[in-house]
């Protein structure tokens, strides 16, 4: 970063880049506050074989989870009266990450993490006196290197759509680079204890924005690369040379291409498809141990963008230091979900993020505390920059706005009025509506998750969907009910999404007699 403005102030860089029926009724879930209440982690677990997705297996114990660092990590909450797991190790107290070496580098790095901000927080930690004052300038790519963005197949985010708004999955990929001093002197090598603890900084910050969304169900799935090589030192290298080396490590990790933002959108969408996720962010950390100030030569230390969503950052952060890095993580991932800046040039009527939200926290308008004006989580997180990045509730049900969102159906086959026989059919298709955005473009991650169909106020059974299970924003489904009597029914069909929301579809027919068939109808 830049500096121009009192040092009491951390900045970042930002980049913003059928027949619908009439007889549907949304209905809010009926969630209870345990549902919605803070994951505040208690629990280290380690399972004991790999597991394709952790959330599910800690879940299904009545805990959550915050943290997943596959196969075998999770950090989360888990009941206090729950000291084991089948197949798991469940760590309430400091552990020994040397103990959880035969599970993988993942797991030594979850228990750092663990260790280090949850079971003996850090101290507070002094900014410098040569740390420098800070100003962040906003990082574009040029208009006609933007991708174009392909048109919408469903209401799912797209390719480019990385980083939409904070609530659901979120896979991070953390690469740390490590020259090999092919092409440039390498001045910097990463050691064991400081990679250990910028993940662990990495994922403090990330916990603190979880803390502020209970009802996003924010979760943060793992990627993590350390000391992958390149012939470039990162830290001697100014922003305009950053595409070197960024795009020599993620060939270096299978992504090859021509400029390094489609790299970086081959990686995260392979990230966010392997990891299940709904979102994928990418964050570099450059070694500057032995660098003057902690800053590349044209005097930036941490930038991000927003298309495609990548932070760069250096291990000193200048003289913010590394134990400011969680500050740092929570600034710029926020850039990454469309907030923004509140210090500098900003300007209190320009609309930020999904929602499209006014910066009315700007230091020209009136001002409160808070982690976009000073950079520091001790500030907190205003209502403006949790409104930016997508964590406004405007019926204050627990549910952020763009995850408070309802199935709609389109129902494509059903019966007549009047039946003969004993069986009917229904099917149809059924999409999550994305919630509103001012500025679009729109987008739903509120898979649908079952549908259902009750006759005649009896129990709901469960509707066959088209590809075997509902578990994606539009989705395709079928029933039959068989065994009816002659006279009235009614049929009720229920679709239900992620965050529980659900719409109920309801149809009237009556099962006649054959003789009927040959009957004038009097009255209906």
């Amino acid at each position: 970063m830049k500096y121009k403005i009192p040092f009491t102030m951390l900045m970042g860089v930002l980049i913003l880049g059928g027949l619908v029926f009439s007889n549907i009724q949304p209905r809010p879930a009926a969630v209870s506050a345990a549902e919605l209440q803070d994951c505040e982690s208690n629990a280290l677990v380690i399972f004991d074989q790999p597991l394709a997705d952790g959330f599910s297996a800690l879940e299904a114990s009545g805990g959550c989870v915050v943290h997943f660092l596959p196969p075998h990590a999770l950090i989360g909450y888990l009941p206090e009266e729950l000291q084991a797991l089948p197949g798991a190790s469940v760590y309430r107290d400091a552990v020994d990450p040397a103990m959880l070496a035969q599970y993988g580098a993942e797991a030594e790095l979850a228990a750092h993490a663990w260790n280090s901000n949850h079971v003996q927080p850090p101290q507070p930690v002094e900014i410098s006196p040569q740390a420098q004052p800070l100003a962040g300038e906003v990082m574009r790519l040029d208009p006609e290197l933007l991708p174009e963005r392909p048109a919408a197949i469903d209401a799912a985010p797209g390719y480019y759509d990385m980083s939409g708004f904070m609530a659901g999955r979120v896979a991070v990929g953390i690469v740390l680079p490590e020259s090999n001093g092919a092409q440039d002197p390498s001045t910097e090598n990463w050691d064991a204890s400081r990679m250990n603890t910028v993940v662990a900084e990495i994922q403090q910050g990330l916990n603190w924005w979880a803390g502020h969304n209970p009802g996003g169900n924010l979760q943060f799935v793992y990627d993590i690369h350390p000391q992958v090589p390149t012939r470039f030192e990162p830290i001697n290298r100014n922003l305009s040379d950053h595409h070197y080396w960024i795009s020599e490590t993620l060939a270096g990790l299978g992504f090859d291409g021509s400029y390094w933002y489609q790299q970086s959108y081959a990686y995260l969408n392979n990230l966010r498809t392997t990891q299940q996720a709904d979102w994928a962010v990418l964050i570099f950390v450059v070694d500057s141990l032995h660098d003057a100030n902690g800053m590349f030569p044209d005097n930036f230390f941490a930038y991000s963008y927003h298309m495609p969503p990548v932070v760069v950052m250096t291990y000193d952060n200048d003289g913010w230091s590394i134990g400011y890095m969680d500050s740092v993580t929570a600034h710029e991932v926020a850039h990454n979900f469309g907030a923004g800046d509140e210090y500098g040039s900003c300007n209190c009527s320009e609309l930020f993020g999904y929602l499209a939200i006014p910066n009315s926290n700007c230091h020209e308008c009136a001002t409160v505390d808070c982690i976009m004006l000073t950079g520091s989580v001790t500030s907190g997180a205003c209502e403006v920059s949790r409104h930016q990045v997508g964590m406004r509730d405007t019926d204050s049900d627990g549910k952020p706005d763009p995850v408070d969102t309802f199935p709609a159906f389109t129902v494509t086959s059903q019966p007549p009025d009047r039946i003969p026989g004993s069986v009917v059919s229904y099917a149809g298709s059924i999409r999550d509506v994305p919630w509103d955005s001012p500025t679009g473009p729109e987008f739903t991650i509120n898979k649908i998750t079952t549908v259902q169909y009750s006759l005649d106020g009896g129990a709901w059974l469960p509707a066959v969907a088209g590809d075997g299970v509902f578990d994606e924003v539009d989705e395709d489904f079928r029933l039959s009910i068989a065994g009816l009597s002659v006279g009235d029914h009614q049929v009720r069909i229920r679709a239900s999404n992620r965050w529980g929301n659900s719409t109920l579809w309801t149809d009237t027919f009556t099962r006649i007699d054959g003789l009927s068939l040959f009957l004038p109808v009097l009255v209906r």
